[in-house]
């Protein structure tokens, strides 16, 4: 055996194998024994559990109580009146830059359109004139 200092001021004589902590005085049980690690499992498993729907509840409920307490607060001292004056020339603004851009998108869009149809109609000539002049040929070859 090899004598150990626990702190206490008093040597124990404890096997070399030894693995649990002490306390200061020395008492503490072994942790790390099997029997030991089932009851803190079974201690963990039991404290660790799912909150009940009650404890739930009753979370939300202090939750919305305490935001509208804060806002019932904050609507008194008046910091709520800048707040939404903001907020509506926020939305103003939004909505003027939607309707621009929704003006812009669809000018863009008939400006597209339109070079489209110039591009087809030419292609469209370029190969009327081809028709017309292969048929050319084949009426003077037959001639």
């Amino acid at each position: 055996m090899e004598t150990i200092n626990t702190g206490t001021g008093k040597p124990q004589n404890l096997p070399r194998n030894f693995t649990h902590h002490m306390d200061a005085a020395g008492t503490s049980p072994n942790r790390y024994s099997d029997k030991a690690g089932k009851v803190f499992k079974k201690e963990i498993n039991k404290n660790s559990g799912i909150m009940s729907n009650k404890k739930v509840i009753l979370g939300i409920a202090a939750g919305v109580a305490a935001l509208a307490v804060t806002a019932v607060i904050l609507k008194r001292k008046g910091y709520l009146d800048g707040v939404t004056e903001k907020a509506e020339e926020f939305g103003v603004k939004i909505k003027d830059k939607y309707a621009t851009l929704k003006e812009t998108a669809g000018k863009k869009f008939e400006d597209v359109v339109h070079k489209g149809e110039e591009i087809a109609d030419r292609i469209k000539s370029k190969a009327e004139s081809k028709i017309e002049e292969e048929a050319d040929k084949v009426n003077t070859a037959t001639t």
